[in-house]
């Protein structure tokens, strides 16, 4: 097998690969967070269209594409601290950060739906696709303010996750040559 194919594959199973067990513990905290949040939103805006675990279908199969599908642009910051630039990470930061991975929920919204409904034209309704949008923009900076407060098992966790999207993400073939 070629480099591109074994690295789809390795793509797919890393972030839920049971043998990797703080690489999955940082998958299921990033896809409670996810879930927990879009839930939320979608109850307060009353369109709770989802369930439970359509959301966490969606967010698991997300996971594989964060780091290619976003590849357009830089890598994300850290929950806290310091950003690239050496400023303080506030939460346009983090919003902006977020708002990286929709392509990602988008593409496994139409796998999921491939699955139920067949291949298919993409089609989004738009409220639920800037639901969807905003709900994962959001993300982000919700869990970078509770972040202090996880136990820093958790925390490794969730950087171990990051590490594997920016590593997704500097090798993807999306990602232009010049950066």
């Amino acid at each position: 097998m070629s480099d591109e194919y074994t690295n789809v594959l390795t793509n797919v199973i890393t972030p839920v690969d049971p043998r990797r067990t703080d690489l999955l513990f940082g998958s299921l905290e990033y896809v409670a967070a996810e879930v927990v949040v879009a839930k939320i939103v979608r109850k307060i805006i009353k369109a709770d269209t989802k369930g439970w675990a359509e959301l966490a279908y969606i967010h698991t199969l997300s996971l594989p594409f964060i780091g290619g599908a976003g590849a357009f642009f830089e890598g994300n910051d850290p929950y806290e601290g310091v950003d690239k630039k050496g400023e303080k990470v506030t939460f346009t930061t983090q919003l902006m950060d977020g708002a990286k991975g929709i392509p990602a929920v988008l593409l496994a919204q139409y796998i999921l739906a491939s699955f139920t409904k067949g291949f298919h034209v993409p089609w989004f309704n738009m409220k639920d696709l800037l639901i969807t949008a905003a709900t994962k923009a959001i993300t982000r900076p919700v869990v970078g303010f509770v972040y202090t407060y996880l136990p820093t098992n958790a925390q490794d966790n969730l950087q171990l996750l990051e590490i594997l999207f920016n590593r997704q993400r500097d090798i993807s073939t999306v990602k232009s040559k010049d950066k």
